[in-house]
C-alpha cells in the first residue's frame, strides 16, 4: 500500500515549503506501514518457500513409498505369451510362477435381439394388441401396461425400467425394428411377450442370447459372464480377448528394472528435498533459516541415509549402488545393481520394506510435514496467512490515521498559505504607498 501525500494548490510564494511539510510528515507517517509491508512481503515469501519445500518433501514422500510398494510386491510384473488372445495387468502379486491358458472356447458376450417385424411408422404403429407388454432379463420379469403404443413408447418404456437393457429403434428401407441389447455380457434370458396372461405371442428374436466365457486354465474348467479374469488368480486381471485351441503362458515374473527406477527417482527426489534444506542454512541462507521445519527434516534425511539393516546381503543403500559424496548429494549406480545377484535382489526387497516399514516407511515421517491438510508445514502456512491478515489489519489503520492527519494537516497549511498571501498583498500596498509617499515630499523614488 502507498500513500502518496496531498498535493497543494497554494497562492503564497511559500506554497513550495509548505508542500515539502506535508511530504515530509507524510513520509515519516508512513514508515511504520513500510516496516510492516517489508515484515509482510518476507512472510510471503517464506509462504512461497514452503510451498515449494512441501512439494518436495512429497515428492520424496511418494519415491519412498513407490519404492516400499515395489518391494512388497517383489517387482512382480506380469505377460501373456500372445497379447493378442489374453492380456495380463499385475493388480498385487506377489509370487513369482507362471499359468497356462490351456484354451478358450468361447468369449462372453451381451444378449442382443429385435423385433420379428417391422413397423411402417414408430411413432404410430402399434406393437402390441392388448397395450400389456412383458420383459424377461434373466432373473428379472417387467410387466407394464404402454401409454403409447407404438415403437417409440415401448422403447421410451423399456429404457425407463432400469432393467439393464437398451432399446433403440432400427430404421430400414423393410421397416422399423425395436433392438434391445444387454447392457452386461454372459448367457442370459432376454425376451418380449405381448399379451402375456393371452396369446403371449413373442416380439423378439431368439438368436442371440449372449455367451459367457468358457476357458480352461490350468486344466480347470472355468466359466463365467465377463472376458475380465479377476477372481481366479490372486492379485492378477486376465482379459479375454479372443478364442483359441492354443495355450497361452501367463508368466509373472521379478522385473528388476522396476527396483532399478524406483532407487534411481529414490536418488533424484532425495537430492532435489536436500539442495531445497541446504539453501536455508549457512551464511547465506534464505528466509527459512532457523525454521525448526528445516532443522526436523534434514535429521529425517540423515536417518534416511544411515538406515541398515542386520541381515542379508543388502543391509544400506550403498549395497544397492547409491553414494554419498562429502557433500551429502546421493547418486546411483545402474552398473552396481546390475550386478546384483538374485539372492541380494531378494534382499533388496526386505531392506525396502514396504510403504510403511524398512526404507519405505520413512514415506509416513515425510508425509507428516507435507500433508497438505494436517501436515506440519500446512499449518505453518496457515501460521503465515493469520500473520498476513493481522498485518494488513495494521497497515489499513495506520495508513487510515495518515489520511486523516494529512487532510487535517493539508488543510492548516492551506490556511498558512491564505493569511501569508494576505499579508504579502499588504505588504506590496504598504511599500507602494511609502514609495508614493516619498515621491510626493521629496519628488523623488526611494526603490
Amino acid at each position: 500500500m502507498s500513500i502518496s501525500p496531498l498535493a497543494l494548490s497554494g497562492v503564497s510564494q511559500y506554497a513550495a515549503d509548505f508542500q515539502n511539510i506535508l511530504n515530509r510528515a507524510v513520509a515519516i507517517a508512513a514508515i511504520p506501514v513500510q516496516l510492516l509491508q517489508n515484515r509482510d512481503g518476507d512472510l510471503l515469501q517464506q509462504k512461497a518457500l514452503l510451498g515449494g519445500l512441501s512439494s518436495n518433501v512429497a515428492g520424496l514422500a511418494a519415491s519412498l513409498a513407490s519404492l516400499g510398494d515395489i518391494a512388497e510386491h517383489q517387482a512382480i510384473s506380469a505377460s501373456s505369451s500372445n497379447s493378442a488372445v489374453v492380456t495380463v495387468t499385475n493388480a498385487g502379486a506377489e509370487i513369482a510362477t507362471t499359468y497356462t491358458i490351456n484354451s478358450i472356447t468361447s468369449i462372453a458376450t451381451p444378449a442382443s435381439e429385435r423385433t420379428l417385424l417391422g413397423y411402417a411408422d414408430s411413432a404410430a404403429t402399434p406393437v402390441s394388441s392388448t397395450g400389456t407388454v412383458r420383459l424377461t432379463v434373466g432373473a428379472q420379469v417387467h410387466t407394464f401396461a404402454l401409454t403409447n403404443n407404438s415403437l417409440i413408447g415401448l422403447r421410451d418404456k423399456i429404457n425407463g425400467l432400469g432393467a439393464g437393457v437398451t432399446a433403440s429403434i432400427l430404421t430400414t428401407a423393410g421397416g422399423n425394428y425395436l433392438s434391445v441389447s444387454s447392457n452386461a455380457s454372459g448367457a442370459t434370458t432376454l425376451s418380449l411377450i405381448d399379451d402375456p396372461t393371452g396369446a403371449a405371442t413373442a416380439l423378439l428374436t431368439n438368436t442371440n442370447q449372449g455367451t459367457n466365457a468358457v476357458f480352461k486354465l490350468n486344466g480347470i474348467d472355468i466359466t463365467q459372464a465377463t472376458n475380465t479374469v479377476n477372481s481366479v488368480i490372486p492379485g492378477v486381471t486376465l482379459k479375454l480377448v479372443s478364442s483359441t485351441a492354443s495355450a497361452v503362458t501367463i508368466s509373472l515374473t521379478t522385473d528388476r528394472s522396476k527396483l532399478s527406477a524406483a532407487l534411481e527417482d529414490f536418488t533424484t527426489k532425495y537430492n532435489t528435498l536436500r539442495s531445497a534444506l541446504t539453501a536455508q542454512v549457512g551464511e547465506n541462507a534464505g528466509l527459512l533459516t532457523g525454521n525448526p521445519l528445516i532443522a526436523g527434516l534434514q535429521r529425517t534425511l540423515r536417518e534416511i541415509t544411515a538406515y541398515r539393516t542386520s541381515d542379508g546381503a543388502v543391509r544400506s543403500l550403498a549395497d544397492l549402488g547409491i553414494a554419498f559424496d562429502n557433500t551429502g548429494k546421493a547418486s546411483f549406480s545402474a552398473i552396481a545393481f546390475t550386478g546384483l545377484s538374485d539372492a541380494s535382489i531378494a534382499s533388496a526387497f526386505d531392506f525396502a520394506g514396504s510403504a510403511s516399514t524398512g526404507l519405505g516407511g520413512f514415506s509416513s515421517v515425510l508425509t507428516e510435514y507435507s500433508d497438505p491438510v494436517i501436515g506440519l508445514i500446512r499449518r505453518e502456512r496457515d501460521g503465515i496467512d493469520r500473520a498476513d491478515a493481522r498485518l494488513q489489519i495494521q497497515i489499513e489503520t495506520i495508513a487510515e490515521r495518515i489520511t486523516e492527519m494529512q487532510t487535517k494537516l493539508a488543510q492548516r497549511l492551506a490556511l498558512a498559505d491564505s493569511l501569508l498571501a494576505q499579508l504579502e498583498t499588504q505588504q506590496k500596498f504598504l511599500a507602494a504607498s511609502l514609495q508614493s509617499l516619498n515621491l510626493v515630499l521629496y519628488g523623488r523614488s526611494t526603490g
